[in-house]
């Protein structure tokens, strides 16, 4: 085993690198690879709700300042589709512009969809009976950044501490490796 690893190494390397491209290509250039990435995403830990937050906040800034400016609702829905950064929650704003040129609400769909938090599908909801949908898209985008901000803070400040220690360790290790020879060195001159 060693010596195919001495000899081959290079190939070893090669093929790593290789599935590493195939792997982004994959992500990144098809609509499957998309979904696949973008459902992990998703489903992680402390990244997936603050990636479906900030999706959701730029779902809401874009479709408020657009609404705001008069570009009708359908159109709209059709540009934030392909602003959110996310294929999953797009896919599910492009069957919500279907629902509403049946003649649905925005919300329905929106709820519907799973993807969207439940506080912010009801602010829309309200937002579109009372006919004030942009002021309150405006307000859930402003809400969901500063949770957005805050978590980053707090991931920031819980890996400060961690990155310290393992800053710490490498130059222990480093340490240990350099004086480790000398102190036998040392046990042989005796």
């Amino acid at each position: 085993m060693s010596r195919f690893l001495e000899t081959f190494w290079w190939l070893i390397v090669a093929g790593i690198a290789a599935a590493a491209v195939a792997l982004k290509t994959f992500l990144s250039k098809t609509e499957r690879g998309r979904t696949l990435r973008d459902r992990v995403l998703l489903r992680l830990p402390v990244i997936g709700p603050m990636n479906r937050k900030m999706a959701v906040a730029r779902f809401s800034r874009t479709l408020g300042t657009l609404l705001e400016s008069g570009v009708p609702l359908l159109a709209s829905l059709e540009i934030v589709r392909n602003i959110v950064g996310n294929s999953l929650i797009s896919d599910a704003i492009r069957r919500a512009g279907n629902d509403v040129r049946e003649g649905q609400s925005l919300s329905a769909p929106l709820a519907r969809s799973g993807l969207f938090p439940a506080i912010a599908v009801e602010m829309i909801s309200v937002g579109e009976q009372s006919g004030n949908l942009e002021p309150m898209l405006y307000r859930i985008a402003d809400a969901y950044e500063k949770e957005v901000e805050s978590s980053i803070t707090m991931l920031t400040s819980l890996l400060e501490p961690v990155m310290i220690l393992v800053m710490g360790l490498v130059v222990g290790f480093i340490v240990v490796s350099i004086l480790l020879p000398i102190f036998e060195m040392n046990q042989l001159v005796r």
